[in-house]
C-alpha cells in the first residue's frame, strides 16, 4: 500500500485524492497508520457486499418464520383432531385450486398431493424438514393458510 504521511496529506490533499482514486494510501502520524484513503469503488463493492448479506439475513429470517408456522401446524395436525380435519381439508382444497386453474407448478402440485396423503407423522416430518431439499420451497408454496409474522 502506498503512504504518506498526515501532513503532506493535509497539505497536497488534491494529489492524495488523484493516488487514492488508483488504489489504497495509507496515512501516517508519527510512523504509525492512523487511517486510508480507498478507490470510491471499493466502497461501492463493500456496500453491495453488505446489501447482499442484509438481503441473505433477511431471507433466512422469512424461512425460520415460514419453518415455525409449519411447527405450530405440525402441532395442530398431530394433537387436535377436528382441527387436523379442517387443516388438511383446506390443504387439500388449496392444491385442487392450484392445479385446476393452473396457479403453481405441476412440481409442487404434484409433491403437496403426495405429502397430503402420508400418515400425519411423515407429513409433519415432510414439511418440518429439508425433505430432501425440498423443505424451503415447499414451506414457501404451502397450501396450508400460513402468513410468516
Amino acid at each position: 500500500m502506498d503512504k504518506m504521511t498526515a501532513s503532506d496529506a493535509k497539505q497536497n490533499f488534491g494529489q492524495a485524492l488523484e493516488r487514492a482514486s488508483v488504489g489504497p494510501i495509507g496515512i501516517e502520524r508519527h510512523g504509525k497508520l492512523v487511517a486510508a484513503l480507498v478507490p470510491a469503488e471499493w466502497l461501492d463493492k463493500a456496500n453491495l457486499l453488505d446489501d447482499r448479506r442484509i438481503a441473505r439475513d433477511q431471507q433466512q429470517q422469512v424461512e425460520q418464520r415460514r419453518l415455525m408456522a409449519h411447527q405450530r401446524i405440525a402441532i395442530d395436525l398431530l394433537s387436535h383432531e377436528e382441527t387436523k380435519k379442517q387443516l388438511l381439508e383446506a390443504a387439500r382444497g388449496q392444491v385442487r385450486r392450484w392445479a385446476e386453474q393452473g396457479l403453481c407448478s405441476q412440481d409442487y402440485i404434484d409433491r403437496w398431493t403426495e405429502w397430503l396423503s402420508l400418515p400425519d407423522v411423515e407429513l409433519v416430518d415432510r414439511m418440518c424438514s429439508d425433505a430432501g431439499g425440498w423443505g424451503r420451497a415447499m414451506r414457501q408454496n404451502s397450501p396450508f393458510a400460513v402468513a410468516p409474522r
